[in-house]
């Protein structure tokens, strides 16, 4: 499958940030065009919508200009409307800057509540739209 590509503008925030090179710009326009849906060692999904219209994944993603390979890389939070085949590249963290294990919880919390905020938000539009049955909700 073939998804229509899009950046969210806190994607673009990101990268301006983390200084990303054209290169890997344009590297995950073609990776996120052709990835699948499934979930692996490197692509996970965070979660999906009750009507099922959006997912939400979190992938590992190497840093070339780093010469980092995907576990030192960066981390990558995209979310996927079934209905239209759209992709949407919404998020990336270097893998550093997370405070996963022991090393700041601040950053740790940080990073679940930009997700908690995106769910909350897909799950919004979702009902806006008249996706999901009052008997579900």
């Amino acid at each position: 499958m073939s998804w229509n590509y899009n950046e969210t503008p806190e994607f673009v925030d990101d990268a301006g940030e983390l200084e990303l090179s054209q290169e890997v710009r344009d590297a995950l326009k073609s990776w996120a065009e052709t990835v699948k849906p499934i979930a692996s060692k490197r692509n996970r999904r965070c979660f999906m919508t009750p009507a099922n219209r959006f997912s939400v994944w979190n992938a590992k993603i190497p840093d070339p200009d780093s010469n980092k390979g995907s576990s030192g890389g960066f981390r990558l939070v995209y979310f996927i409307d079934h209905k239209e085949s759209l992709i949407y590249m919404d998020k990336i963290e270097k893998r550093a800057g997370l405070g996963f294990g022991d090393e700041r919880p601040k950053d740790k919390r940080r990073y679940d509540s930009y997700l908690l905020g995106l769910e909350e938000a897909l799950k919004k539009l979702e009902k806006e739209q008249g996706l999901i049955n009052r008997k579900t909700e």
